[in-house]
């Protein structure tokens, strides 16, 4: 910590100058959001805690992975990995997210959105972290804290929503890439979008896979996306679908190592939105959906669902106000009737849930320099019955340079059809999930080239869903209360027009939810373009990690240095190569699955 503290000084020490690019640097610290509040508005006018990583980090990212990247960027947030490759759906494995020790195994605490649609397996409760590559994705938007006020349960901890690529210019694109690396590591991937007047498009296809750099750790990916969007005069449509297929080996423990663990997991969904802008303001219609197809080695098949309706309405009720009101409802659920061995005493039929929300949201604009917001949901669960979910926040504009903001807001989930009803852990007496986290922030821009950003948070809940074994006999449980509490550092600089460095701090107390969850995480990137050429380099830190609850099994701390180089050849031909573990580091994030050494990747790429 003391490093990180002694690089902040001095850079507010150094000497920073502006030039005639500072508007574009001034708008990189200052992006335009719209997962907090469902209002499209600048990230220092909003009470929560929000990350965005744009273009410029996915083409430069060293990993297949959406999840990992977020890992990798954003300060608080931690996925666990076992492999080169893939994570799979193994209880208590890979693939785990948490976002402030939120999380839980497989994840049901975070909400992963795809352009603001929930992205869950139906049946189990959670998204699958396989689904989501960095195939045509233009930025991706991480809500720190709770977010139930607007999206209900699942969104406890936080929100991850991958936001799809768009062609905002006339003409058309296409891009080819192919790919080698170690452990027979493979890759290829083809984009092609166009723009004519109102209509634009974009459509992808990506494959990658690897031999895996244990034995029978091999993992294929295929990956779909498509994007079509139209504006008719005052109203914009759009289309958004995703297809994915993932198989993958599970190696097994170096204690207890496996052959035949194979996992086929078939994943797809779509969106149709449309915004109509009038002089009442913007009012919006999403009918979504996704599905699923589970295939696993002990015999177990599932299909799963999730559809529903989002409405809502935007607009400015008097001067220096926005004003959100909606209705959200959905169906989730699935059925393992096809399974080849399921347990005789537990009932795989379809199971289904339904349910609905009204929620409000205000934002007002007082004196010129705060900002004042406040919302509620009303969730309404057939077993639960309603759930009142609050949020408020204020910002204080103390300069146009410095802010600082408050907020208090309830986290809940409600059990999902598998905690309730299948396999023997299974407990139909369970209840929800609540929380309510407090957090204070400030964001100082030091300069037209530097931006610091600090945040201490408390969170304070109850029942949090765990497993315990009785007699050797595992079942679902209520836990007790609960508290987790930290501070998060961020800090972006650009000294130079070509060069950016940006760096992240988070230190928790998780209590005794300790895991998958480092207690404390430091990222750091540094990025230089020379032109023709672009370097980067990006380090992570992860220290006090454990491979169970109450501070049991603890893992080794570890550093990671990952390098990356672009370079433009010819007439679209360019080059990317990249090194992971680039000190070739030994460390495992899941106990017992020893993550790979130095892993590398040469891509080609054409573009016209």
């Amino acid at each position: 910590m003391k490093y990180v503290v002694f690089v902040i000084l001095l850079l507010i020490q150094s000497q920073i100058y502006a030039d005639s690019d500072a508007d574009s640097v001034k708008y990189k610290f200052n992006p335009l959001v719209v997962t907090a509040t469902k209002v499209r508005g600048a990230q220092r006018d909003i009470a929560a805690s929000v990350s965005v990583l744009d273009e410029s980090m996915i083409e430069q990212a060293t990993t297949y992975s959406a999840l990992e990247l977020v890992k990798n960027h954003v300060p608080g947030v931690f996925i666990t990995e076992r492999s080169v490759m893939g994570y799979g759906i193994a209880e208590g494995a890979a693939g785990g997210i948490s976002i402030r020790g939120i999380g839980g195994s497989p994840v049901t605490g975070v909400l992963v959105l795809r352009d603001g649609r929930p992205d869950i397996m139906g049946m189990m409760g959670h998204p699958l972290p396989d689904a989501y590559s960095l195939n045509g994705i233009e930025r991706i938007e991480v809500v720190r804290g709770p977010a139930s006020f607007l999206y209900g349960t699942n969104a406890m901890g936080g929100v991850i929503n991958l936001v799809s690529k768009k062609m905002t210019q006339d003409g058309f694109e296409t891009s080819l890439n192919a790919g080698g690396g170690n452990f027979n590591s493979q890759k290829f991937n083809v984009r092609h979008g166009g723009k004519r007047g109102a209509f634009e498009y974009i459509v992808t296809a990506n494959r990658q896979t690897t031999d895996g750099h244990r034995p029978n750790s091999d993992y294929e990916g295929n990956f779909f996306t498509a994007h079509f969007g139209t504006k008719m005069k005052k109203t914009l449509v759009e289309l958004n679908a995703n297809y994915s297929f993932n198989h993958l080996l599970d190696p097994g423990t170096l204690e207890a190592s496996f052959i035949d663990h194979w996992y086929d997991i078939a994943r797809s969904g779509a969106d149709l939105t449309v915004n109509h802008q009038s002089n009442l303001g913007d009012s919006y219609f999403k009918l979504h959906g996704n599905f699923g197809r589970h295939r696993i080695y002990d015999g177990w098949r599932s299909n799963d669902r999730t559809i529903g309706v989002m409405v809502y309405h935007n607009a400015q009720l008097w001067g220096g106000n926005t004003s959100t009101i909606g209705f959200d409802v959905k169906n989730y659920g699935g059925d393992g009737t096809e399974s080849l061995n399921p347990i005789p005493v537990i009932n795989y039929d379809a199971r289904y849930i339904t349910e609905y929300a009204p929620y409000f949201h205000m934002q007002q604009l007082l004196y010129s320099r705060f900002i004042a917001s406040g919302g509620f949901r009303i969730e309404q669960h057939p077993l639960y019955g309603s759930e009142v979910t609050p949020k408020v926040g204020l910002v204080f504009h103390a300069s146009s340079m410095s802010s600082f903001r408050i907020s208090a807001a309830k986290g809940f989930r409600s059990p999902s059809i598998r905690e309730l009803y299948v396999f023997p852990p299974r407990n139909e007496s369970l209840s929800p999930e609540r929380m309510w986290n407090y957090e204070l922030g400030w964001n100082q821009q030091i300069s037209e080239r530097l931006k610091l950003e600090a945040v201490v948070f408390r969170s304070q809940g109850d029942n949090t869903i765990r497993m315990q074994f009785a007699g050797g006999t595992p079942k679902f449980v209520n836990s007790g209360e609960f508290e987790h509490r930290g501070y998060e550092l961020l800090l972006n600089w650009h000294p130079h027009p070509r060069m950016s460095l940006s760096t992240s701090w988070s230190d928790m107390d998780l209590g005794d939810e300790t895991q998958g969850s480092p207690e404390k995480k430091w990222t750091a990137s540094l990025g230089y373009d020379f032109g023709k050429v672009g370097l980067t380099a990006h380090i992570m830190h992860a220290a006090d990690l454990f491979g169970e609850d109450d501070r049991q099994d603890k893992l080794a701390d570890f550093t990671l240095l990952n390098v990356s180089a672009t370079a433009d050849v010819w007439r679209g031909i360019g080059l990317k190569a990249w090194l992971k573990n680039a000190l070739d580091q030994e460390y495992q994030i899941v106990s017992g699955y020893p993550m790979p050494g130095r892993t590398f990747m040469a891509e080609l790429m054409y573009s016209f």
